[in-house]
C-alpha cells in the first residue's frame, strides 16, 4: 500500500468547540465524511470519521481492534509514560478495550445482567430513587442540577444494582469524574493521568474487597450475579469481576449523567417541546432517543487499524488509530431530516449514542430507562423550570459531553 497522503491537520478540540461543536459539524459533514484532526500530545494527530453510515460500518469492521487501553498514555511525555502503566493495564481489563474471542465470552457472560426483561423490572427502584431525591423539592427554588441530581443518580441507581451502601455514593462519584477527565479528552496531561491511576486502583482495591465479602455472602445484587454467572463452563476470573464493576461504574454513571443533564437543557431551551412532552408523556421514549441524538453524551470513540486499510477514500496504515465522531455522525443530514432541529417525535432515529456492532453499550437498556424516568419526573413536577443565569459552562472533556452546572429555577 503506498503511503498515507497526509492533509492539513484541523482544529476541532478548542475551548470554543466545547460550547457548541455542531455548527463546525455541520462544516465539516459539507466539506466531506473523513478529517485529519489536531488531538494535541506530542503532536498527534488522528483521522476521524464525520459520517453516520461510515461510523457504523467502521463499529462493525473486524479489521479494526478496540484494543486500544495502551495507546491512551502515548499522548503523555515519553519520558512519563513508564509511570502509567498501572493505568493502561487496568484500562484493558474493561470489556470495551477487549476483542474477540475474550469480548465475546465476556459479553456472553454479562448479557445475562442486562437483558431488556431484567433492566424494565428495575423501573420501580429507579422510580423510588429519583422520588425519594425529587421529592423534598419545591417549586419556585433553585437548584444546582448536576451536582444535585444528575451527578449523583446514576450511582446510587449501581450502587442498589451491585449491592452497595449509599454513604459510599460519593466518594465514588468522584472517582469517576476523576477517570472521566482523563478518559474524555483526546490528549490528557500528566496530572490528569496520575488523578486517574490513583481513582483506578482505589476502584479496584474496592471492588475486590466487596466481592471478597459478597462471596461469603450472596444476595440478588449484580455482583452476586457476576460471581455465580456461568455459560457452557466459562466463568469470569477474579480480575474480570473487579473490573467490569469499574467500568459498569464509570460507564453508567458518566453516560447517564450527561444525558439526564445535557437532556434537560435542551428542553429549558427549547419550552415548546417540554410543553409537549409534559402533555404527552408516552413520547418519553421517542423524546430520551432524540435526546441521545441531538446532544450525545459519548462524542467520539476510536479503533486501532489491525491492517493497513482504505477508509473514505484514504489509505490509512496498520496501527493507525481512526476517531468515529458519534456526535457528529448524529447530526449527519445524510441520515437525519433536519438534523439541527430537535423533534421528540422523531421516528426513523438509528443514533449511534450507545455506538455500534459488537461493542454497542451494554448499558444502554438501563440508562434509557433511568433518563426517561428522570426527565418526565423533572418535567412533570415543575411545569414552570427555568434557566437561571447565563449560558452555563460545559465540562472540559471533548468525549464525553456533559456540563459542569446547570442552575434552574423549579
Amino acid at each position: 500500500m503506498p503511503n498515507v497522503i497526509l492533509q492539513e491537520r484541523k482544529q476541532l478540540f478548542t475551548p470554543e468547540i466545547l460550547q457548541d461543536p455542531y455548527p463546525t459539524y455541520a462544516r465539516l459533514h459539507a466539506e466531506g465524511p473523513l478529517h485529519y484532526l489536531d488531538v494535541g500530545g506530542n503532536g498527534a494527530a488522528a483521522w476521524s470519521i464525520f459520517s453516520h453510515s461510515e461510523c457504523a460500518v467502521i463499529a462493525k469492521d473486524p479489521r479494526l481492534s478496540a484494543k486500544r487501553a495502551h495507546k491512551l498514555i502515548l499522548p503523555l511525555p515519553f519520558e512519563r509514560q513508564s509511570e502509567f502503566k498501572e493505568l493502561a493495564h487496568l484500562f484493558s481489563l474493561w470489556m470495551i478495550f477487549m476483542d474477540a474471542p475474550e469480548h465475546t465470552r465476556l459479553r456472553k457472560l454479562l448479557n445475562k445482567g442486562f437483558a431488556p426483561g431484567a433492566i424494565e423490572a428495575l423501573r420501580p427502584q429507579v422510580e423510588a430513587i429519583v422520588d425519594r431525591m425529587l421529592g423534598p423539592l419545591r417549586p419556585g427554588s433553585e437548584i444546582e442540577l448536576i451536582s444535585e441530581f444528575a451527578n449523583p443518580l446514576p450511582v446510587r441507581i449501581i450502587l442498589e444494582l451491585l449491592g452497595i451502601p449509599q454513604e459510599m455514593n460519593d466518594m465514588l462519584v468522584d472517582l469517576s469524574r476523576a477517570v472521566a477527565g482523563f478518559r474524555g479528552t483526546p490528549a490528557p496531561n500528566v496530572e490528569q493521568a496520575q488523578v486517574a491511576q490513583a481513582a483506578l486502583i482505589q476502584l479496584n482495591d474496592f471492588f475486590r474487597k466487596t466481592v471478597a465479602e459478597r462471596r461469603s455472602n450472596k444476595g440478588k445484587d449484580l455482583i452476586s450475579l457476576l460471581i455465580d454467572i456461568e455459560e457452557q463452563g466459562e466463568v469470569l476470573t477474579e480480575d474480570e469481576v473487579f473490573a467490569q464493576c469499574t467500568a459498569l461504574l464509570f460507564a453508567g454513571h458518566e453516560t447517564t449523567r450527561n444525558l439526564i443533564g445535557n437532556g434537560m437543557y435542551t428542553l429549558l431551551r427549547n419550552p415548546d417541546h417540554m410543553t409537549e412532552l409534559r402533555g404527552h408523556p408516552e413520547i418519553i421514549r421517542s423524546a430520551v432517543e432524540e435526546l441521545l441524538r441531538y446532544e450525545s453524551p459519548i462524542q467520539f470513540t476510536s479503533r486501532v487499524l489491525k491492517e493497513d486499510m482504505v477508509v473514505c477514500g484514504q489509505r490509512i496504515p496498520k496501527n493507525w488509530s481512526i476517531l468515529c465522531m458519534l456526535g457528529a455522525a448524529n447530526r449527519d443530514p445524510k441520515q437525519f431530516d433536519e438534523p439541527d432541529r430537535l423533534n421528540l417525535k422523531r421516528l426513523k432515529n438509528e443514533h449511534l449514542a450507545f455506538s455500534a456492532g459488537p461493542h454497542f453499550c451494554i448499558g444502554n437498556q438501563l440508562a434509557r430507562m433511568e433518563g426517561q424516568v428522570a426527565l418526565l419526573n423533572l418535567v412533570q413536577r415543575f411545569p414552570k423550570m427555568r434557566l437561571i443565569g447565563s449560558r452555563p459552562e460545559w465540562a472540559p472533556t471533548f468525549g464525553l459531553r456533559g456540563l459542569n452546572a446547570l442552575r434552574i429555577a423549579l
